[in-house]
């Protein structure tokens, strides 16, 4: 069995000005020199016993294929059934069925006339019938008989139309011109123009955005447009560039075929925009805006281009959102999404919207001071490590951790005993109060100085304590000025002598001067 394809030629008017068709079968659908006709046909009768030169089916060979016939410009889609038999004597024609779901079985007969079957009786005869209308993608089960119908005589074939994938379905049946839809994008205002193409002309025309998943859920505004305004261009306004976002089109009519295209469909990563973190269960989610085979993982950055995964813990988002419970907020904790295109990894506290927690390290040769500020209450664990390679840190033997709470109104101070002062002993942090956390490393610890690597208690004394020296020093010199004054122009005496005034001058200028050196020692205090 074989599909063919053919574009056929509208058969001649009938008298009664009707549209023929080419089931009407005369002499050319039928072996030359037997002469046949058709009609519809009825079968309530049962099958009857066979003669002996009915041992074997008289139905040697049925083609079937699919043709397109078209009169006036409108085409529709046809089984031809070609049927190659023995024919005898007692044979006075075969009936052809076609039955598919949901539908009547119709049946037409093709009957042999008595003064032309004589000529070719014991001989191979060719029949072809071509007007059972179907529809694309419709499955057939087609049977045929002889007339009479012998029990051992049926063939039964099972055969599918063609969809309206078909490249000749799709240029000539109307059912399967969904049209073509044309597009540009104009990313500056998230905006939309399409512009329907190769559309049916006596039909409306729907157009919308949809998210496509198993099917394409609309979105935003929906356009009925007239047949006579096909070709205005259409614009709409999009929200995000998401892969799944199409444009979709079909005729207004009933069972009509619809074309889909998405133009982001390469923006793979706007699906990991969807990252949300709840500061109340320190809960971290992710909703996929598309419908997407991936799998998510939670994974600590080290190094540029490498995050380390945590454990075997990993998510799928093919059927359910996907979300983590109790996660640190660290700049370096991350998800990894793995599809089968490849991975992606997004860090979504590497931003100062998430304050999380600090680290201070001050070494010296007695030992390291550890002091952690965080913003919310808090247990770490504190410990020596030493790095056996780029990004792992094995735990000293000698060393052991310790379990330590923070509260946001204070920060805590942890005295670690000194250790080997090289490269790779470094101090290890990470909080033990949430399920996925981070481990924060300070290395390269100088035994010798003791300051803070990024904090230190240096610069905490030169912030606040300096400030205070000076505002000290300041307020007892506005007081000796004070005096100098009262003194200098007299007051508290009961008389004032007026040739006293000119020492009254000279005691502001004597204030003048002293301002002037003490906002000089405050610029140098400063500089210091």
């Amino acid at each position: 069995m074989h599909v063919r394809r053919n574009i056929l030629t509208a058969p001649p008017m009938k008298p009664d000005g009707t549209p023929g068709c080419r089931g009407t079968l005369v002499e050319k659908h039928c072996s030359k020199g037997l002469n046949c006709n058709v009609k519809p046909y009825l079968s309530l009768s049962r099958c009857k016993k066979q003669h002996d030169w009915t041992n074997s089916s008289s139905i040697h060979n049925v083609s079937l294929s699919t043709v397109v016939r078209c009169e006036k410009g409108k085409c529709s889609v046809n089984l031809n059934m070609v049927v190659k038999m023995t024919l005898y004597d007692d044979i006075r024609g075969v009936f052809m069925c076609v039955h598919s779901p949901g539908m009547l079985e119709r049946c037409q007969i093709a009957n042999f006339p008595h003064n032309t079957r004589q000529h070719a009786t014991g001989k191979e005869v060719e029949v072809q019938y071509d007007c059972f209308s179907v529809r694309p993608g419709q499955d057939l089960l087609v049977t045929l008989n002889t007339v009479p119908s012998f029990c051992n005589n049926t063939w039964t074939q099972t055969y599918t139309i063609p969809e309206c994938a078909d490249e000749d379905l799709r240029r000539t049946i109307s059912e399967c011109k969904a049209g073509e839809l044309a597009y540009t994008v104009n990313t500056n205002r998230t905006e939309i123009t399409v512009r329907v193409r190769e559309a049916p002309e006596d039909a409306d025309y729907n157009l919308r955005l949809c998210l496509k998943g198993r099917i394409c859920i609309g979105v935003g505004s929906h356009r009925l447009i007239k047949k006579q305004d096909l070709h205005r261009n259409q614009s709409f306004l999009y929200s995000k560039a998401l892969p799944c976002l199409c444009i979709e089109g079909w005729p207004a009519t009933t069972n009509a075929r619809r074309t889909q295209v998405c133009p982001f469909k390469s923006n793979i990563e706007e699906l990991w925009s969807g990252v949300t973190y709840d500061h109340q269960t320190q809960a971290l989610s992710w909703k996929p805006a598309c419908p997407v085979k991936a799998v998510s993982s939670l994974c600590q950055a080290v190094v540029p281009k490498t995050c380390l995964d945590f454990g075997n813990m990993s998510l799928s988002s093919e059927k359910h959102n996907v979300v983590f419970s109790t996660v640190d907020p660290h700049p370096q904790l991350c998800m990894k999404f793995t599809t089968e295109a490849g991975f992606w990894i997004k860090c979504p506290f590497s931003s100062e919207r998430f304050p999380g927690w600090n680290l201070k390290v001050a070494s010296s040769a007695d030992g390291h001071v550890v002091e952690i500020v965080s913003w919310f209450p808090a247990r770490f664990a504190v410990g020596l490590c030493k790095m056996s390679s780029s990004v792992t840190c094995e735990l000293l033997e000698e060393s052991s951790f310790l379990n330590i709470s923070v509260d946001r109104t204070k920060p805590s101070v942890v005295n670690l005993s000194a250790q080997r002062c090289d490269p790779s002993v470094c101090v290890q942090v990470k909080r033990i109060d949430v399920q996925f956390a981070v481990q924060e490393h300070r290395c390269n610890l100088q035994c010798s100085e003791q300051q803070f690597d990024q904090w230190s208690y240096s610069e905490a004394l030169r912030k606040y304590a300096l400030p205070l020296v000076v505002c000290i020093i300041t307020l007892v010199m506005a007081v000796l000025v004070g005096n100098v004054t009262l003194k200098a122009c007299g007051w508290g005496q009961r008389k004032q002598q007026p040739d006293k005034s000119p020492s009254c001058r000279s005691a502001a200028e004597t204030e003048t001067l002293i301002h002037t050196a003490s906002e000089d020692m405050d610029t140098e205090l400063r500089l210091a």
